[in-house]
């Protein structure tokens, strides 16, 4: 398998709230007005957590102050040339990113209540009943930690 690019992308669950925070790409973006995850492309030498943070920290100002990652999902393109790699990141409470112009606004939204339009990539990791169950499961495993 041949890939070309590598990138990541997570979706932030508050805790306390049981919210996730979903960003809109901005009209230059690929994929423009659409609800997505924060993250980007993988750097020549970057694991995909440092990538991950490295991205967090150019479209929201800052990193959060994480309790935990999860690793959820891996996509491949069709053709094999481009993998990504999808996380959810636990935090206490939502908090408000000061957005670069990769995105146009943001969302605290509750689990499972997906706005539209949703990114294609974003929907098809997240917009499902499994996938919805799966980060129940990661906030009950959360709170027991």
């Amino acid at each position: 398998m041949d890939i070309d690019k590598t990138g990541v992308g997570t979706l932030i669950v508050s805790s306390s709230s049981e919210t996730v925070l979903l960003g809109m790409r901005a009209q230059y973006k690929t994929h423009p007005f659409t609800w997505s995850l924060f993250g980007g492309m993988i750097e020549v030498g970057e694991t995909t957590k440092i990538g991950l943070l490295r991205e967090l920290e150019e479209e929201m100002g800052f990193v959060p102050d994480i309790a935990k990652i999860y690793p959820f999902d891996i996509y491949y393109s069709k053709d094999k040339h481009f993998k990504y790699y999808t996380y959810v990141i636990v935090v206490e409470d939502e908090f408000t990113p000061s957005l670069n112009n990769e995105n146009s606004g943001y969302c605290w939204i509750k689990l499972g209540c997906w706005p539209k339009p949703m990114h294609q990539g974003a929907k098809a990791s997240f917009c499902t009943e499994k996938a919805t169950d799966r980060i129940r499961l990661i906030l009950e495993q959360h709170r027991t930690v």
